[in-house]
């Protein structure tokens, strides 16, 4: 018998082609690798799927190297034997064995083994995913076995902390909470629903949501599922645990377990057993690998996500909306590129109605930092940038449709893509959009308010009534229903029942500054607009007061501003009014504020109809210098209010009637640019003008239209029933001073020379003395 050298291990190598088998064999293998790649990406195949792959290639390695020493054996035949020279020795049992195994390990079966491997590998893949599709077994999706919904809203509920960290389960929840929200599969119930719930079962704020509380608020809601948790921990590793219970019966639907080895994985733990959930919820494994992992999308910083997630505990859950904003700023400052807790500051400081300047500033962060965002949130956060900062209204609009058509039933997106038709005056759009979205959260009281509003604008009077019903009854005790319905009074003429909604609100929020200062402002429209000056004057001194001790400069100018407008407008006494707001420039100086802070226009108008135009042209001249156009674009209805009162100061009327005509062009209210586009055709003598103009204003269905009705509604009476007096229609000019009468019935005494000359206009016509 021959020993094996290695000449003859070559010998054997270089026969048998090993090195070009092997060559081809490993082409075969990367592109065996890159198909079952290439189709998982596209189809969504299980993740085990590629690792089962790699072991049956690594499995036929072997054989196929076998194969290939075996068929490279010589074979034995007589003629072979006859030609051998004698001193040869005869074959060899190892010969004859691999003439045997020769005989087993051919090539055809070699690859057709290979192909039946993978074959048996796609049929097992094919089996589980209709498994999986159809709901049946284990593999199957909730989803697909009929137990949720398509985009069922899920509750999802407080984890329980087996930590010394007190707000790491919090801050698990949240995270798990953003990546889920990301599914199309299912819709995660927002904070702000579920405290809403909770305030309807009278449940505590702060109260935690736990397991039997989260399945409460679910039976309630008619919802079939809760998410529920624990964050453990085993040294420097966690534990994180999350179930889909079932919410009638409290069965675990579903449940997974992932380890972090340590604080700065465990969002990526997160993300790993979210993907576990959304993959058994019934989400397609395509969708769940295009999306980003969370770390990319929330924040590196752990310490950071812990300031967010006790941010919006403090907002929603608490109602402690001031802690909520300074636990967003310290957020940010941990991680200056946190693009939702950008997004999340600059909408709760909005909905506020202050700070707009650093409103704006954290909705263009948000947008810059876009790629942070999970693609909802990206495609929101571009519709909320287009929509408040560059007022971009068709990008906006687009944004927001390209929400919808992934998530339908997105009732942010549905809600600011109404408020869009609404500013658009749209008005059938938007009350058709807002009853989607009510469809999907009946608990909202800003989309109810909405809706409220656009049936208004609609004229729909009886409907807008019934809508504040539900509203009462879906959202108890909340205030802005009560705004809401106070609005509706007002718009309705009904004035007391309005002020009595007021000072409900404003003794409710006695511990609010902020609410406080709103209800004043409101108090002083509603004692303004009957011509109680005195009462008025009270009322925006307090309001002062309330911006004062918040340290808000700017919303102290605009109280300021409406206190100098008692004696401009109503009292002619310009000089007293502008020196009430000299007085308060010199607390809070415009150079003080935050450009986007400073009420320019609102200061020009005031110097314009006081009589000083080249003051108040000065102002507007500074307001363009300060802010580029992007900035701008915020406030171009004010820009053309003010430029328009200081074209008609400075009598130059038909540049006024441009300015004012592009003032109504540009806001979504249809009545605010008319009292004084109604008094620029009067300076021009377009008289015929005048009558359409007014009537269009008392006849057009405003909501919010209290402030401008403070100012214009007893002076368009009064106009109107001077015009139909010169025109000799009696019963429309006897209508209007009766409507003048009725409204300033209790208005301070320097009202009353004006009482009596529509009395005695009433009076001088024939049969009414």
């Amino acid at each position: 018998m021959s020993r094996v050298t290695p000449q003859v291990i070559w010998t054997v190598i270089r026969r048998a082609r090993l090195l070009r088998v092997l060559m081809i064999y490993l082409g075969a293998c990367l592109a065996t690798l890159e198909a079952v790649d290439l189709i998982a990406a596209h189809v969504g195949l299980p993740d085990w799927t590629f690792r089962v792959a790699i072991v049956l290639l690594l499995l036929g390695f072997p054989i196929i190297v076998t194969t290939a020493l075996v068929q490279s054996a010589p074979r034995a035949s007589a003629g072979a034997a006859e030609e051998a020279p004698a001193a040869e020795e005869p074959p060899t049992s190892v010969s004859e064995g691999a003439v045997r195994a020769g005989q087993w390990l051919t090539w055809p079966r070699a690859i057709t083994g290979g192909v039946l491997a993978f074959a048996l590998l796609g049929v097992t893949v094919t089996v589980l995913t209709l498994a999986r599709m159809l709901g049946i077994g284990p593999a199957g999706s909730l989803v697909a076995a009929g137990v949720l919904g398509p985009r069922e809203r899920i509750i999802l509920a407080d984890f329980e902390n087996l930590t010394r960290d007190s707000l790491l389960a919090i801050v698990v929840a949240e995270a798990l909470r953003i990546d889920l929200a990301e599914s199309p599969m299912v819709t995660v119930a927002a904070p702000e629903y579920v405290a809403k719930v909770l305030t309807r079962m009278a449940v505590e704020p702060g109260t935690p949501l736990d397991l039997g509380l989260a399945r409460e608020v679910a039976i309630r809601e008619g919802l079939r599922a809760v998410v529920v948790g624990d964050v453990g921990a085993l040294g420097n590793r966690y534990m994180l645990t999350a179930e889909i219970v079932a919410a009638e019966s409290g069965e675990v639907l579903a449940g997974f377990r992932e380890t972090a080895g340590g604080e700065d994985d465990i969002v990526v733990a997160v993300d790993r057993l979210s993907h576990k959930l959304r993959e058994r919820i019934g989400e397609s494994l395509k969708s769940i690998r295009r999306s980003p992992p969370l770390n990319d999308v929330t924040t590196g910083s752990l310490e950071a996500l812990r300031k967010y997630s006790q941010a919006l505990r403090a907002i929603y859950t608490d109602g402690e909306a001031e802690q909520g904003i300074a636990l967003l700023e310290e957020a940010l400052a941990l991680d200056t590129s946190f693009a939702v807790a950008y997004s999340e500051l600059g909408t709760t400081l909005l909905n506020r109605g202050e700070q707009r300047a650093r409103a704006l500033e954290a909705l263009g962060d948000a947008y810059e930092h876009r790629d942070r965002l999970t693609e909802r949130e990206r495609q929101v956060v571009t519709g909320n940038y287009h929509l408040d900062v560059t007022r971009e209204w068709d990008k906006a609009i687009a944004a927001y449709r390209t929400v919808l058509d992934i998530y339908p039933n997105d009732a942010e997106s549905l809600n600011n893509l109404a408020y869009l038709y609404l500013q658009l005056r749209d008005f059938t759009r938007a009350e058709e959009l807002i009853q989607r979205a009510l469809a999907v959260d009946s608990t909202d009281a800003v989309i109810f308010g909405n809706l409220v509003y656009a049936q208004v604008a609609l004229g729909k009077f009886e409907e807008a009534e019934r809508s504040l019903e539900r509203m009462r009854e879906k959202t108890p005790g909340h205030p802005q229903t009560a705004w809401r319905t106070a609005a509706l009074a007002s718009a309705r003429g009904d004035y007391r029942a309005a002020e009595a909604h007021v000072r409900g609100l404003w003794e409710a929020g006695k511990g609010s500054l902020a609410q406080q200062a709103r209800a004043s402002l409101n108090l002083a429209a509603l004692a303004r607009v009957r011509g109680r000056l005195a009462e008025a004057e009270r009322h925006l001194r307090d309001a002062m007061a309330a911006q004062r001790e918040r340290g808000l400069g700017s919303e102290y100018l605009e109280a300021a501003i409406e206190l100098a407008w008692l004696d401009v407008w109503y009292r002619g006494a310009p000089a007293r009014g502008l020196r009430q707001a000299e007085e308060a420039l010199a607390l809070y100086p415009l150079d003080s504020l935050d450009p986007l802070d400073r009420p320019y226009l609102s200061l020009a108008k005031l110097y314009a109809v006081a009589g000083r135009p080249r003051r108040a042209a000065q102002l507007v001249r500074e307001y363009e210098a300060r802010l580029d156009v992007e900035s701008r674009r915020g406030s171009e209805e004010a820009w053309h209010e003010a430029r328009g009162a200081v074209a008609l100061a400075e009598g130059r009327v038909e540049d006024a009637i441009a300015e004012l005509a592009a003032w109504d062009a540009a806001t979504g209210c249809p009545v605010c640019a008319l009292p004084d586009l109604a008094s620029a055709y009067e300076r021009a003598g377009v008289a015929d003008s005048l009558v359409p103009i007014y009537e269009r204003y008392l006849s057009t269905p405003w909501l919010p239209r209290l402030l401008s009705d403070s100012y214009h509604l007893g002076q368009v009476h009064e106009r109107l029933g001077q015009l139909y007096r010169e025109r000799g229609d009696a019963d429309r000019a006897i209508e209007q001073y009766g409507k003048l009468i009725d409204l300033w019935r209790d208005a301070d005494p320097e009202f009353e020379p004006r009482i009596e000359a529509a009395r005695g206009a009433i009076l001088a016509f024939p049969g009414h003395r």
